[in-house]
């Protein structure tokens, strides 16, 4: 499951649902549902520019701000969806478990390494490649109780 962006549309739309929103509380939101940075605006204001031209939502002005709330169309959508939402809001919360426990770590490692790669040194590479292999044995120790099921 790898369909982000369709998962950010049901997200949108769920939270959309839930309360008449503009878009920085949309943002705001999506990030607390998935523990992590928020979409950025130039991922989130395109799926919200589709669902008003798919007329799943609709705008209205409160102050300087561009309010976005359901449509009949959209409730109609959402409830024909139910499972899609689900799925959705599920990737959410397995991301927001992910990131409390290495995402923010695990990325961090991925980009010094991916940074640095075609620089180190070949007893570099061969401990990173040590350290690695270890570190997955140990997740796989972890997760399984000592049983390597990958």
């Amino acid at each position: 499951m790898r369909d982000t962006k369709g998962h950010l549309k049901f997200l949108v739309l769920h939270i959309i649902s839930q309360q008449p929103s503009h878009g920085y509380y949309i943002m705001k939101k999506i990030s607390q549902i998935i523990g992590a940075e928020p979409p950025s605006p130039g991922a989130l204001y395109p799926i919200l520019s589709s669902l008003r031209k798919q007329k799943y939502i609709e705008t209205y002005n409160e102050g300087k701000r561009k309010v976005y709330r359901l449509t009949d169309k959209g409730r109609k959508y959402l409830e024909e969806h139910k499972e899609e939402i689900k799925k959705a809001l599920d990737f959410a919360e397995r991301f927001r478990v992910f990131s409390e426990i290495c995402g923010l770590s695990l990325r961090n490692v991925v980009d010094v390494i991916f940074k640095n790669a075609k620089d180190l040194t070949p007893e570099q590479k061969k401990k990173l490649k040590h350290a690695t292999e270890d570190f997955e044995r140990n997740v796989y120790n972890i997760i399984y109780g000592g049983k390597n099921s990958k």
